[in-house]
């Protein structure tokens, strides 16, 4: 055979293999029962088999007689059957009568003979399985001896093999492990040209050996895996999670202070304080990342740790795994430092469970010489709150709740990780410590004439900050701890209190301290907390330096390496820079600032149902139609951990989704940014909260609606015995405006244009009703509201005037104010059903949803009324004259909680999705929603509902709350895991075209302006892109029988959705109508219609790739070109 490189051994073994099947098969032929089959020429007879190129381009051979005849027919990659030739000639045509053929062209055999050649040729093939392995292992060690340098170290960085490794360490290496999984999938002698053909045959042998265990074909297996993916069902994909809460932990400075490093529950990201750019993000895969840490030694390393028990050594500026050691504990602190001795890095770990230990790890690759070893230090039963290290080791000052432990190592001149042995003194505080920091002075910074008890090195300047807002200094504190402990009798255990310990107290925050650090000369304090605001404590003078009107509280404190930065992590999700110098802000990093739900704020297993859901109530979001990647949703101003309250939502933030990143924020009411946020009481003062968000459909005005009502703690005087007439009272003095804002395209910023006060009202009590539902709409500028007094208002712009003189603003453009266009009284079902029933359900809706059509031209509301007998009513309103067209009665909607219009579609979800056809008044589809773990009325604040347009689909996402297994970590929080599960529908499909499962609770969801998809905005600050891709698009034939029912059902549809226009407007989402048969198939092939290149133009270069329309409206557009009847050119 040309080009063969079998080695002259392996061809010595193949001929003799093929002389024998030579002879039996001309013995087979001779012993045949019958002289029916026609005569084989002797080329058909050739051993040498037959190529054949299979989809992967691997030559493979045909297979033996024995094989075709169990087997039959085998079929070609195209499905056609086929016989196999042997070299280049062909078979000789078979005679009608003549039977089946084999692979290889050579006459039927007897059934002995065939079970005796069968066992042959398989011993054969074993023989040359078992010499073709050994050839492969003998090559592979080979080959592992001659591997490159950097492979060594990658696979010896992660794993040591050796059994030095203490206290239930275990090493791993991410980047072995894949290197191994190459060397099993990838055979080590097809790096070598010379015995490409040994390869060729070994996998022949694999594919022979699935090809007996299929007993079919392999095209055949290959088909029929294909076949199993449904046609009808959509692959569904979902983004990874963008944005996140940074953790609670301090921002880390690189060595050089030009990267600053921030870490998610799933990543660990580095940004440029130069520019507030995002850098680098290293993927924590499924755990969650618990802790992180800078090597000592190496600046581009990185200690990164996670909820499975795992430390990961990354190289931050190359993005590579450099080692992996499997902990199986909690880890919760980290804290590296060098070796005293062999200058490589030790890592003190927090481990958190029922009990706390501190343990001294020393992680080893195989770069290094010495092994891996673990060392417990310290076993608490009192949750641990901080940790550091000073000294290289020497002193280690432990913070829990209500005391502080500062350990000192005796055996100093023994470097061993096995002698680390630490002297423990621990001193108990009144309040609980919110955060500590340790200050080592040096020799040089101590005054000449001091006389101290211990080593110049181990005097210790310790700061505490308690709840109260209190901060205590302690000054030389081993010294005081040792006096005390000098001053008791031998043998008996005295608690130390702080009070004892004589400390200065330094005192200006109102609530609890949230970081507090020391300066690098040890001269001054720098705190902060709830109120906002930076003290600088300068403790030579007593005197206080301020920075004031933070964005939010400060919850950590750090300085650069060199003492010229601070970096400070608000409590709305942002990190900045400050200069020491100046206090100017040089970075400022934005984090993803929705409301967060921590795990603590779970329903309890045992009992949930005085637990009120309404936390998880929809966040106002929508996405900019001028700027398709970027969402708006409302923030919170400040979320200390520290406080499980459901805060308000003043502000708005804008999301690039491209950038993933915070690009702006502003105030959309009166917040207390630069006011005072206590009143004379002592009490927070609350402010406004956003409850919608909607954009106009040119994208130039922005409407919102904010409500304020006052607090509970404001009617405690009212004492009248009755909780409902205080509520009723509180209610009567509820808040709520209705804003409209329009875009300031220069300054990146929404200038507030109109404000209307009370845009739904109690006329009788003069008091603000809620406003209970916003949408804007889809055909002109407009908004549409309906209100608890149980009325819907339109709303609309007008530019006023003055004697037909148009009023015109400070630039020049004319002054527009928005005004009520109409508004429409809403009727319960039994005032439908009974004219005489009494009107007092009316003035009190529980719930009122509102939807467009997507020409604007109806509009639905939906109102489930607080009365038990009252099923509510969705009424079908004509939006240009406001008449009330149809109210559907049918539909039980008490517990009705989204509402939308999809076509001709009306989808209604409460206890089940249902979907409304409008234009046969009938229910099409009736989908229940089952939610595990919550009640159908708890329910309604967590649907959520968003239609696409584009896509002619709609997204429901519903709850589910599930018990967590029964472990050691959740017997101290039973509590209940909340996640979502998004399904995506066709109104013209019963099934579900694809299912999105995430594992939080998602507080908005809204579809993509442009193209297929949603965007999912989740508990956890997290944003999820979800998109639904079908199968690879195939341009549709239909057949000409099938041509006038598709032509019926495109007129259909055309109809109902009003679309009378017709021509090229087919990019403006109108889908031109079908011609009909004959127009379509009559036409010859002569009469064809001339489409010139720059109608197509027209078509596909319509603008950006991100702005296309969708491939179904430009698909259409171009059969309107080609189908169309030609013009008829006047003689």
């Amino acid at each position: 055979m040309a080009g063969d490189t079998a080695t002259p051994k392996l061809k010595r073994k193949r001929h003799d293999v093929q002389a024998q099947r030579k002879k039996a098969k001309v013995q087979n032929a001779s012993s045949a029962v019958g002289q029916e089959t026609a005569a084989t020429p002797s080329t058909d007879l050739k051993t040498t088999p037959a190529k054949k190129v299979t989809a992967h381009g691997i030559v493979k051979t045909a297979g033996t007689p024995s094989q075709s005849q169990k087997k039959g027919k085998k079929h070609s990659k195209d499905g056609k059957s086929a016989v196999a030739r042997s070299g280049s000639e062909a078979a000789t045509p078979k005679t009608a009568h003549a039977p089946a053929a084999s692979f290889l062209g050579d006459a039927p055999t007897g059934d002995v003979a065939e079970k005796l050649e069968r066992k042959r040729l398989k011993a054969e093939r074993l023989a040359e399985h078992r010499e073709q392995r050994q050839q492969e292992r003998e090559q592979k060690q080979k080959n592992g001896k001659q591997q490159p340098e950097r492979r060594n170290r990658v696979v010896a960085s992660g794993i040591n093999g050796d059994a030095g490794v203490q206290g239930g360490t275990k090493a791993m290496s991410d980047d072995n492990l894949h290197d191994e999984q190459v060397d099993q999938k990838v055979p080590p002698d097809i790096r070598d040209p010379g015995d490409e053909k040994i390869n060729n045959i070994k996998r022949e042998q694999d594919d022979k050996k699935e090809f007996t265990a299929n007993a079919t074909p392999q095209t055949s297996v290959r088909t029929s895996r294909k076949g199993k993916q449904p046609k009808s069902k959509a692959r569904s994909s979902a983004s990874e999670p963008i944005g996140g809460w940074f953790l609670s932990q301090d921002p880390v400075f690189a060595s050089d202070e030009k990267h600053l490093m921030l870490a998610t529950s799933r990543s660990l990201q580095v940004y440029s304080t130069e520019t507030s750019l995002l850098e680098n993000t290293l993927q924590a895969g499924s755990a969650n990342i618990t802790a992180y840490a800078l090597s000592s030694t190496t600046p581009n390393r990185v200690y990164v740790a996670n909820t499975s028990g795992l430390i990961t050594l990354w190289d931050w500026v190359e993005s590579e795994k450099i080692g992996r050691w499997e902990l199986g504990a909690h880890t919760r602190h980290m804290v590296v430092i060098q070796h005293p001795e062999s200058r490589q890095d030790l890592v003190y770990c927090h481990e958190s469970g029922t009990t706390h230990f501190l343990n001294v790890l020393a992680l080893r690759t195989r770069e290094h010489s010495s092994p891996t070893e673990s060392k417990t230090i310290l076993e608490t039963n009192s949750p641990i709150n901080g940790v550091q290290v000073l000294l290289e080791g020497k002193l280690v000052v432990v913070a829990t709740s209500k005391s502080v432990l500062i350990g000192k190592r005796l055996k100093v001149q023994k470097t061993a990780l096995q002698d680390f042995e630490y002297r423990w003194r621990e001193f108990q505080t009144s309040q609980r410590i919110t955060t500590s920091d340790a200050y080592v002075r040096l020799p040089d910074q101590l005054e000449k004439d001091k006389q101290r008890q211990q080593d110049p090195k181990d005097y210790i300047d310790l700061a505490i900050g308690d709840q109260e807002g209190v901060i205590y200094v302690f000054e030389d504190i081993l010294s005081s701890l040792l006096t005390i402990e000098k001053s008791q009798k031998s043998g008996a255990e005295v608690e130390t209190f702080a009070d004892s310990l004589q400390p200065k107290r330094l005192h200006w925050h109102r609530e609890a301290v949230g970081s507090l650090k020391w300066s690098r000369d040890g001269n001054y304090l720098i705190s902060g907390g709830d109120e906002t605001v930076m003290v600088i404590w300068q403790l030579s003078t007593g005197k206080q330096q301020f920075l004031p009107h933070l964005t939010a509280a400060i919850e950590n404190l750090v300085l650069s390496p060199t003492g010229t930065s601070y970096a400070v992590s608000l409590a709305n999700n942002s990190v900045v820079v400050l200069s020491t110098t100046e206090l100017d802000a040089k970075t400022n990093i934005l984090g993803v600032n929705s409301r967060r739900i921590e795990f603590a704020q779970m329903p309890l297993e045992a009992d949930s149902s005085a637990y009120s859901y309404q936390r998880f109530s929809q966040i106002p979001m929508a996405v900019d139609p001028k700027n398709p990647m970027q969402v708006l949703y409302t923030a919170p101003s400040s979320q200390p951990r520290s406080q499980a309250l459901h805060p308000p939502e003043p502000y708005m933030q804008t999301f690039d989704i491209a950038a993933q990143g915070a690009v702006r924020g502003q105030a959309l009411t009166r917040n207390n940014a630069t006011d005072l946020n206590m009143g004379p009481d002592g009490r927070k003062i609350l402010e406004p909260n956003v409850e919608f968000l909607q954009f106009s459909e040119d994208g130039h005005w922005l409407a919102t609606v904010d409500e304020w009502t006052p607090p509970r703690a404001d009617f405690e005087y009212i004492d009248e015995g009755d909780l409902d007439f205080k509520e009723e009272e509180r209610a009567h003095r509820r808040e709520s405006h209705l804003k409209f804002w329009t875009r300031d395209v220069k300054n990146s910023q929404w200038v507030l244009e109109s404000r209307i006060n009370a845009p739904h009202f109690f006329t009788a009590v003069g008091a603000h009703a809620r406003v209970l539902d916003l949408v804007s709409d889809p055909s002109r500028v407009g908004f549409a509201t309906v209100g608890g007094d149980g009325f819907m208002r339109i709303w609309r712009p007008k530019t006023r005037g003055h004697d037909g003189v148009v009023l015109r603003g400070a630039k020049g453009d004319g002054v527009v104010s928005w005004s009520l266009e109409r508004e429409i009284a809403l009727s319960s079902s039994l005032d439908l059903l009974e004219p005489s029933h009494s009107e007092q359900a009316s003035l009190d809706p529980r719930v009122a949803r509102l939807a467009f059509s997507s020409d604007g031209s109806a509009l639905a509301v939906g109102v489930s009324w607080a009365s038990e007998v009252d099923d509510g009513v969705i009424h079908i309103i004509d939006a240009a004259t406001g008449h009330i067209r149809r109210s559907i009665t049918e539909l039980n909607v008490t517990t009705l909680s989204c509402l939308g219009i999809l076509g001709r579609h009306l989808i209604v979800v409460g206890h089940s999705i249902i979907v409304w056809d409008l234009v046969m008044d009938e229910i099409v589809q009736c989908t229940s929603l089952i939610s595990p773990g919550i009640d159908v009325w708890d329910r309604i604040p967590l649907l959520r509902l968003a239609i696409n347009e584009t896509d002619r689909t709609f997204a429901i996402a519903h709850p589910q709350f599930q018990t967590q297994q029964n472990t050691p970590s959740t017997k101290t929080r039973p509590f209940k895991k909340g996640s979502m599960v998004v399904h995506v529908y066709d109104p013209y499909q019963p099934e579900v075209l694809c299912t999105h499962k995430i594992p939080d609770i998602v507080l908005a969801l809204a579809a993509v302006k442009v193209g297929k998809g949603y965007i999912a905005l989740d508990s956890s600050s997290s944003i999820r892109v979800l998109n639904s891709q079908n199968a690879p698009l195939q341009l549709p034939t239909p057949p000409p029988e099938s041509t006038l029912a598709l032509k019926a059902e495109k007129d259909e549809r055309d109809e109902i959705e009003n679309d009378d226009e017709q021509g090229d407007n087919a990019l403006s989402g109108t889908l031109a109508v079908l011609p009909d048969d004959e127009a379509l198939f009559g036409a010859s092939e002569n009469d064809k219609p001339v489409v010139r290149p720059e109608q197509l133009q027209h078509i596909f270069d319509s603008g950006p790739s991100h702005a296309l329309p969708p491939v179904k409206d430009m698909f259409n557009a171009v059969v309107d070109l080609y189908a169309r009847k030609p013009k008829v050119v006047p003689a």
